[in-house]
């Protein structure tokens, strides 16, 4: 079974900074563990012929909108923000089973970058539930349902630690997830994808000072997913890329 592929996508650019939709199986930038496959870097370095700063990351599996920096002066502002808790964050995500209308879930976790156990927060909210008539491992029926997450803390693998924490693993998910609803999405889709997307982000221009808000589609793999399992998304979700004036999140 193969990975899902595609393009890295430029949603938003100017001057000091340039607001990208990562694909799956790309890597945010080289590790010790691969130093060869495509990154977001090295992409958009090349494409651009000038030198590109991360401020935060995305998993490789993990899909969505991300922010990245063209000055120093930009990447330290923009790194400043993440560090303050002054940006925020809206994943979207299709676990197993039938989650609660919303909650929030709390817990002490430690990452690659601090060995340490530190609070981690995690809210969700139901969208809608979803159903295939097919036993997926002992469960006689598959049940799904979309969440909208708002990672309040960023550690490593947060929202699918938190999710599987609660019994709701993220579809797609093959160190946290369901491997019977995983080889069924896998066989269903034909390619391996993680059902985790970081939908919108809302963060302070580091130059212009106006408070920004960027959201992403979703990918054809979401649709399909969707039309098997029976849930029909808001109209917003699957609206083309936009970057507005934004408020704080609700």
């Amino acid at each position: 079974m193969t990975e899902s592929t595609g393009t890295l996508a430029v949603i938003y650019q100017d001057s000091d900074i340039v607001v990208v939709d990562k694909p799956p199986a790309m890597l945010t930038h080289s590790n010790s563990f691969d130093r060869t496959s495509p990154t977001v870097l090295a992409v958009m370095g090349s494409r651009m012929g000038q030198s590109v700063k991360t401020v935060h990351r995305l998993d490789r599996m993990t899909t969505g909108v991300m922010v990245l920096a063209l000055t120093k002066e930009a990447a330290g502002n923009l790194s400043e923000q993440f560090r303050l808790r002054s940006v925020e964050k809206r994943y979207i995500a299709i676990v197993r089973g039938h989650l609660d209308e919303q909650g929030r879930i709390e817990s002490q976790m430690s990452d690659a970058r601090s060995p340490e156990d530190r609070l981690a927060i995690t809210d969700y909210r139901c969208i809608a539930h979803g159903k295939v008539s097919k036993q997926l491992g002992r469960y006689g029926e598959g049940w799904f349902s979309l969440a909208e997450l708002q990672l309040l803390t960023g550690r490593s693998h947060q929202a699918r630690r938190h999710l599987h924490r609660i019994n709701h693993p993220i579809i797609g998910d093959r160190k946290h997830g369901d491997k019977a609803y995983n080889l069924w999405a896998e066989q269903k889709i034909g390619e391996r994808h993680l059902y985790l997307r970081a939908r919108e982000i809302r963060f302070t221009h580091p130059v212009t000072g106006k408070r920004l808000g960027v959201t992403v589609g979703l990918p054809n793999q979401w649709l399909r997913l969707f039309e098997l399992v029976k849930i029909k998304p808001p109209g917003r979700l699957v609206q083309l890329p936009s970057i507005y004036e934004a408020a704080d999140l609700a």
